[in-house]
């Protein structure tokens, strides 16, 4: 009886000191790894709708293609265009246009417009003939896309397409960016050789200005969201 009573004595303080040092690393451990399946989790819940868009915007620029002539090097393939950087690539506002809302409507998002949308076609500034990496630029170019970023609200992360399919890694990240060069030429990747054109769709980023070319922290804050 005597070993009994000693075998249920319980643990010892220094026992006990023990096992919270064992569960406290272990929720170090687990916690972040758990709020970062959380937050991958409510991140994807978006992508449906970042994909809507952009099938949307290349129905909307195929439909434009069909209505355009051929254009002359250097003009905008969306009329109402307004030039929303000072860079010689000239991108593009449509964020007030008929063409930018018609796209929206067509995309049938359940709560309206995202927090940004922008898409990239190849760029008006080359003339249609224009070779590089082997690449022949065509009209058709144009007003295909090769590049999205989606944001449903303020907080959530964004998603990217480019070369082919979507990820939540800035292609543009300036220090981490093996996909583009500093002309906004596509370098690596099945869509080697084009220059992006990029047409603003859908933002309310407080920086970002509509009567202004300067919206140089607007750009920035997107080239540096990682």
């Amino acid at each position: 009886m005597k070993n009994i009573k000693n075998n249920n004595k319980g643990f010892t303080l220094a026992e006990l000191v023990v096992i919270l040092v064992i569960l406290s690393l272990l929720f170090a451990i687990l916690i972040p790894t758990v709020m970062g399946y959380i937050d991958e989790a409510r991140n994807k819940k978006y992508l449906p709708n970042a994909k809507s868009c952009l099938d949307a915007a290349q129905a909307m620029f195929s439909k434009q293609y069909g209505l355009n002539d051929v254009l002359p090097a250097d003009t905008a393939v969306v009329s109402g265009s307004r030039e929303q950087s000072k860079s010689a690539n000239h991108d593009q506002d449509i964020t007030t246009t008929k063409f930018a809302e018609d796209l929206l409507k067509l995309a049938g998002l359940p709560d309206g417009s995202p927090y940004l949308f922008m898409v990239g076609v190849g760029s008006a500034v080359d003339p249609v003939g224009t070779v590089r990496y082997g690449r022949t630029l065509t009209e058709a170019d144009k007003y295909t896309i090769y590049y999205a970023v989606y944001m449903e609200d303020a907080n959530s992360k964004a998603w990217y397409y480019y070369n082919g399919s979507w990820s939540t890694r800035n292609p543009r990240y300036h220090k981490d960016s093996s996909i583009y060069d500093a002309n906004n030429i596509i370098v690596s990747g099945p869509d080697k050789g084009i220059r992006i054109q990029y047409y603003l769709i859908a933002n309310r980023h407080p920086t970002y200005k509509t009567s202004s070319v300067d919206n140089g922290k607007f750009w920035d804050w997107l080239r540096d969201m990682k």
